[in-house]
């Protein structure tokens, strides 16, 4: 593994790669594929409250189950191009271009952030900060799912099958990610290791905010 960069430069890198392959990436990403609607409705089950944050929304697509099933959503996304096409596709969803990093958003505003496949777009050396805001924005007793691919990887990695560009990825084994959960005030209650068809293994966590940072 090449030495870390700056971590702004790969998050640089990340968002232009999405920005080039957005519409690529849009027809590739059209359908709720059963594993996540499942997710979904669990998330759906456990919720303690309507107001969710969607971080690293993408197009949308997932936002606009929540919001068929009658919850108050926002999306957040790095990538303008995901940000316009999540708008068109969920005219009654607030959506904004924002870094996950640092978001700008009032303390306590919801009661569920959905992670999907987004946080493992942080490098390693900025993720403690980043679940300590989303533990700032979500409600004592909120819940959050966070999902994230298994293994010890923290660079730049190309997506050589479809030849795309070079994005940020931080894999992880259960217990450092659960270690980094419960040292910013997140007490996991629920936790699966899934296979891919394609190849990885994700881990997903759904937490509760316990306690104060």
């Amino acid at each position: 593994m090449a030495e870390q960069e700056d971590p702004n430069s790969h998050i640089a890198q990340t968002q232009k790669t999405y920005s080039q392959i957005h519409a690529e990436y849009a027809d590739q990403n059209t359908k709720l594929r059963s594993e996540i609607q499942q997710l979904l409705d669990r998330f759906i089950e456990i919720m303690p409250g309507k107001d969710v944050l969607d971080i690293g929304c993408a197009t949308g697509r997932e936002s606009k189950y929540l919001l068929d099933h009658g919850f108050n959503v926002t999306g957040t996304d790095i990538t303008e191009e995901f940000i316009e096409v999540a708008r068109r596709a969920c005219p009654s969803g607030k959506f904004f271009v924002a870094d996950m990093r640092n978001l700008d958003l009032p303390d306590e505003s919801f009661d569920g952030l959905w992670v999907n496949a987004s946080f493992l777009h942080i490098p390693k050396a900025d993720a403690d900060t980043t679940l300590e805001g989303f533990h700032r924005v979500l409600r004592a007793g909120g819940v959050a799912f966070i999902s994230v691919m298994k293994g010890d990887f923290d660079d730049l990695r190309p997506n050589v099958s479809n030849n795309w560009p070079d994005r940020h990825f931080s894999d992880y084994q259960e217990d450092e990610l659960e270690l980094k959960l419960n040292k910013s005030g997140f007490t996991p209650i629920e936790f699966s290791a899934e296979e891919t068809s394609w190849g990885p293994t994700f881990l997903r966590y759904f937490v509760k905010k316990t306690r104060r940072l």
